[in-house]
């Protein structure tokens, strides 16, 4: 009786330790998924509210591109992030039958939460997964008809700070100049109506998402030339520069 006690109080705390370490086990997979889970939702929280954020930041520029306004301040939390005025991607704008050939500097402003990027460029939104897939939030505004092609070209600059990673930042947009660039003349060549095509090539890690637009926005066709997008069969052609300064404290 003894003997078969002993094996019963073996087994019993066999089975107790094991239920023990099971248990110990569930709980730890538990807490670190849920920690995960939940460190998940606050960075895709954060990403919204960064879009949100971005989105009215474009729709001040949109507003000092069309005149509507000098000024814009708009405030944004970082929450971990940076937020960074670009150098670098350009916008080339080419009319055909014409001495018109510029490449315009458009830089951007963009924010980064980890892997993933929310950039305002030339007046659009575009979103950068960790996976480097873009995705188009806001759409740019160029226009192609069957009578006219209307490129405006916005540039954004650094007016102060350049790059923060404070948690609570302001951001100021000004328009410093908005000049036509075409046409250069009133009648004759480089005039309005001396172009018959358009083209628009767009240099930029976001150009796929850009050639997305493009393929999308209407009467645009994907010329031989890369990253290139063509506007013809139009009557006549305008293309507008607006340089727009931001400043960030």
């Amino acid at each position: 009786m003894r003997l078969h006690d002993d094996d019963r109080g073996v087994r019993n705390l066999v089975g107790f330790t094991l239920t023990f370490a099971i248990i110990v086990v569930a709980v730890g997979f538990v807490a670190t998924t849920g920690y995960q889970q939940l460190g998940d939702l606050s960075r895709n929280e954060q990403l919204d509210n960064a879009e949100s954020a971005m989105e009215l930041v474009a729709s001040d520029v949109r507003q000092l591109e069309g005149s509507q306004a000098v000024v814009r301040t708009n405030d944004l939390s970082l929450s971990g992030g940076s937020l960074t005025v670009l150098d670098g991607p350009t916008m080339r704008v080419r009319a055909e039958n014409t001495d018109f050939d510029r490449t315009f500097d458009i830089g951007g402003l963009q924010y980064a939460y980890g892997r993933s990027t929310i950039t305002v460029e030339n007046g659009g939104v575009f979103w950068t997964n960790g996976e480097g897939n873009t995705a188009t939030v806001d759409r740019p505004a160029l226009t192609c008809t069957d009578e006219h092609a209307m490129v405006s070209v916005v540039r954004l600059t650094p007016a102060s700070t350049a790059q923060t990673g404070a948690d609570y930042v302001s951001v100021t947009t000004e328009r410093q100049s908005s000049e036509l660039r075409f046409p250069m003349n009133r009648t004759g060549p480089d005039s309005a109506a001396a172009a018959d095509e358009l083209r628009v090539t767009v240099s930029s890690p976001r150009s796929a998402a850009w050639g997305r637009y493009f393929e999308s926005a209407g009467n645009w066709t994907a010329a031989a030339s890369p990253d290139t997008y063509r506007c013809d069969g139009i009557d006549a052609m305008y293309v507008r520069e607006t340089v727009v300064s931001v400043s960030i404290r």
